[in-house]
């Protein structure tokens, strides 16, 4: 049987997407730009569309991520404006209580179809929960115990009649959560966090893992599911920059890294440094790079139809990769551009390699 891989979409949820340069466009997260994005990621055969989950942006020259949208409510607004694309949202266990999540999520779920799935969010910078006043002491060292015991407890509401539950952070007596979800037993679970707990918790609990940046990471999520007997996919985030050239596309890359947000990236590093978490220093690494060109992004991929094709198919076949997952500087003539110029040749590479782009499955259960 042949392999089969997921393409999707990180959609931009804050102000300018994922670019932290002067040099790309402005323009704010409205609900009819994800709308229009979700569309045509549908009807250009795509699997899914992703929100992040962003409540503080990091200033700088550019205004990077000032706006942002809840992607819970927004991921429910699509679902009616969408048949078949999958649906993830991210959330964080520290904002919502796991019964009323739930709730949430079963009702998306049921409003997608069945088409949805949650990201699970420790915590990217504790700043944009404190202003909140939403964490509570002993967080940071135990961020992921705290998810964990959430996500027992949804687990329970989403299969059991009744669930009581005592733990360190919650206590539910008798509470009840109906309707259960469509998709069975639960919607998708994914994590993209790349700490040692991060992927032991990916491995214990989730369907995906999208913080597949290496293959070492890809290798340590794989065989954090197996220790529990389970399997997870890995997928990765890659920037595209699609020219009629290879040298084209290389000057606009160099032009947007010329004109970099310093501000922005100093900020968000300082909001790292201040967590103190070992996973931060990857992270700050990455964005010291000099080939850096906005967080969250993805490895920069710029070339003609025929490189980036080649690229991607190359990373899909060489790493194992279950996905790839792509953000763009201008989403809708971007991803048209991908549509008509990489999809068909990205198709001809993978089948050489029995390999098909797809999952194969309705989205809905």
């Amino acid at each position: 049987m042949s392999r089969r891989v997921e393409i999707g979409v990180f959609m931009p949820v804050g102000s300018n997407g994922f670019m932290m340069s002067n040099r790309t466009p402005r323009y704010e997260p409205t609900f009819e730009l994800h709308r229009d994005i979700a569309v045509r990621a549908e009807q250009i055969g795509l699997d899914y569309v992703f929100w992040m989950g962003k409540w503080k942006g990091y200033d700088g020259t550019s205004g990077y991520w000032k706006s942002t949208l809840e992607p819970m409510s927004l991921a429910g607004a699509i679902a009616g404006a969408t048949s078949r694309v999958k649906l993830y949202a991210t959330i964080s266990p520290l904002l919502f209580h796991p019964a009323v999540a739930a709730k949430m999520i079963s009702t998306i779920d049921g409003v997608s179809g069945g088409r949805f799935g949650i990201n699970v969010v420790t915590g990217n910078t504790l700043d944009e929960y404190e202003q909140m006043g939403m964490v509570p002491e002993g967080y940071n060292e135990k961020r992921y115990g705290y998810a964990d015991e959430w996500l027992d407890v949804m687990k329970s509401l989403w299969t059991q009649h009744k669930t009581t539950h005592h733990g360190e952070w919650f206590d539910l007596d008798e509470c009840v959560s109906d309707p259960k979800p469509v998709r069975k037993p639960y919607p998708w679970i994914v994590s993209a966090g790349t700490s040692a707990e991060g992927l032991a918790f990916a491995g214990k609990h989730c369907d995906y893992s999208f913080g597949a940046s290496t293959p070492e990471l890809s290798s340590a999520v794989r065989a954090q599911a197996a220790a529990h007997g389970r399997e997870i996919k890995v997928l990765t985030n890659v920037f595209l920059l699609q020219r009629e050239t290879d040298a084209e596309a290389e000057a606009e890359l160099a032009l947007i890294r010329e004109d970099m947000d310093v501000d922005a990236v100093r900020s968000l590093i300082a909001a790292g440094d201040r967590d103190n978490r070992a996973s931060y220093e990857r992270r700050k690494e990455h964005l010291l790079n000099s080939g850096m060109v906005g967080f969250g992004a993805g490895l920069p991929l710029a070339g003609s139809a025929h490189t980036i094709a080649e690229k991607l198919a190359a990373r899909i076949v060489d790493e194992g990769l279950d996905g790839i997952q792509l953000t763009f500087v201008n989403w809708l003539d971007d991803l048209a551009a991908f549509h008509r110029d990489v999809q068909p040749l990205l198709g001809k590479l993978l089948a050489e390699n029995d390999i098909v782009m797809g999952t194969g499955e309705l989205a809905a259960a």
